[in-house]
């Protein structure tokens, strides 16, 4: 059992050591004392983005109504989580607008850690054990599979505009997954005709 709670896990760690990542490389200062303008920062920043805008949308179209239907106290459980999140999203949408090293970037990438890191520690400590109290054997496959394909077809950029209802994401969800990854892509062969 616990197999939903372990596919978390697995984002959850991705999550926690891209954000040590990119926070020690933003912790980084040049010869003069001054902030290191290193253009670094930004693959890792994107890999950040792009897992958690797809974790998050997961979440809101697999876990939170799980939360909702099963926890006792679900509705605030998963109120307090999505208003996290909903400011996490903000804070991603402006991170991947932002060139690396540009005025304001470092401010929005430790602005984006420290309200992860929030919302991490707070569905690890609150969220999950009562999940996995009240899940039985049954709820526990279903809900690892539906979040395996929720998984496989999540955007990979932040929209802060769709809201995190399951019946919306399940259908909006995976044509805006579609546009990102062709983004992604267009974006991967300009970077590669550059080099």
């Amino acid at each position: 059992m616990n197999r939903l709670v372990n596919l978390l896990r697995e984002d959850h760690d991705a999550l926690w050591r891209l954000l040590d990542d990119v926070t020690d490389d933003t912790d980084t200062t040049d010869a003069t004392g001054g902030p290191a303008q290193d253009p670094a920062p930004r693959r890792p920043a994107r890999r950040l983005v792009a897992l958690l805008s797809a974790h998050e949308l997961a979440e809101e179209r697999v876990v939170w109504p799980a939360v909702r239907r099963l926890c006792e106290d679900g509705d605030a459980l998963a109120r307090t989580a999505l208003a996290q999140e909903d400011e996490a999203k903000r804070a991603l949408r402006a991170l991947a607008r932002l060139p690396s090293g540009g005025p304001g970037f470092t401010a929005c990438l430790r602005t984006l850690a420290g309200l992860t890191r929030a919302h991490l520690t707070y569905e690890q400590e609150q969220v999950w054990p009562r999940l996995e109290s009240r899940l039985t054997e049954r709820d526990d496959a279903t809900l690892a599979r539906r979040w395996r394909a929720a998984r496989r077809r999540a955007p990979t950029r932040p929209h802060p505009w769709l809201p995190a209802r399951p019946a919306v994401l399940g259908t909006v969800g995976p044509a805006v997954a579609a546009l990102d990854r062709a983004r992604d892509a267009l974006r991967a062969r300009t970077a590669a005709g550059r080099t």
